[in-house]
């Protein structure tokens, strides 16, 4: 039994009500924790959305998907009373969503929650077949062996995420983002922090307002245009060896380097290469206002 059943276990007595709510129903304020379980067919998607605390994903031993969060009050004057939690089921879609002092996340997205200093912080078991979709204001998210296709966002966070079968799509508006052992198409965005990414098979696109970048693909299997933009830091992408494609990079400030030829298109500049790689095909643009862009052959 794994550290997380024995928790699960250990907490059933006190939260045994709260495994088994219907769709649309909202448990006690008063519990300091949350306890969601079912078994699911392969190919359902879990949403969670919290508004204030972190989410951790790791791999089911099973079908079940087991959802836990705990309630931390930040200082003295704070009360856990403040939130509780929303369970909706429909279809093959089951959402999971925090309540502020009665303003549902999932519901009032337009409204703002002030002055909430109660943390919920989620841990998620999941079989790798389910879909996953995240989102929190303020807190880090941390996804390993878990999920098919899966989207993450925090306001304010790190987002990291290992071995993964599908689609991922990460963002944050503040922290680093690391993404490992991927297996299909790749999108991050951050408005600062450093980013590396590593995936058996592209495209890959990444954006941040601050931060270097590292991309290593194995593989494309799909010709598609990619895109890799920085701010202020430097850029190394590495590429099959067998890559064909437009290539436009530039940099503000910095060096540019292939170890690709390439045909270069109009004058050479040094802080500008426009050309094509192998027999041309869609178009690789990489940008940095300040640092270095390297190319290289996986």
């Amino acid at each position: 039994m794994n550290g997380f059943a024995r928790a699960a276990l250990g907490a059933t007595l006190m939260t045994v009500s709260l495994a088994h709510l219907s769709a649309g129903q909202t448990p006690a304020r008063d519990d300091a924790s949350f306890i969601w379980s079912k078994a699911l067919p392969a190919g359902s998607s879990i949403v969670i959305r919290n508004y204030n605390g972190s989410i951790d994903v790791r791999e089911s031993p099973n079908d079940r998907v087991e959802v836990r969060a705990t309630k931390i009050a930040t200082n003295r004057r704070a009360s856990a009373n403040d939130v509780s939690f929303n369970v909706r089921e429909a279809g093959t879609e089951t959402t999971i969503c925090a309540v502020y002092d009665g303003v549902n996340i999932c519901d009032e997205r337009r409204r703002s929650i002030r002055n909430i200093e109660v943390r919920a912080n989620f841990t998620v078991l999941i079989p790798r077949t389910m879909r996953l979709r995240l989102a929190t204001g303020n807190g880090a998210i941390s996804i390993d062996q878990a999920g098919a296709d899966v989207t993450a966002t925090t306001g304010n966070g790190r987002v990291s995420i290992g071995e993964t079968t599908g689609r991922v799509d990460a963002n944050t508006g503040n922290g680093d983002v690391q993404i490992e052992s991927a297996r299909g198409r790749v999108d991050v965005s951050t408005g600062n922090g450093r980013v590396f990414v590593a995936t058996s098979t592209g495209p890959v696109n990444v954006s941040t307002g601050n931060g270097d970048i590292t991309v290593r693909m194995r593989s494309l299997q799909a010709e598609a245009a990619m895109s890799m933009t920085s701010g202020s830091g430097s850029i190394r992408v590495t590429l099959p060896a067998d890559y064909n494609g437009q290539l436009d990079a530039s940099t503000g400030n910095g060096s540019l380097r292939s170890e690709f030829d390439i045909s270069i298109v109009g004058r050479i500049d040094p802080r500008r290469v426009r050309g094509t790689i192998g027999r041309g095909g869609p178009v690789l643009r990489l940008h940095t206002g300040n640092g270095s862009v390297e190319l290289r052959k996986g």
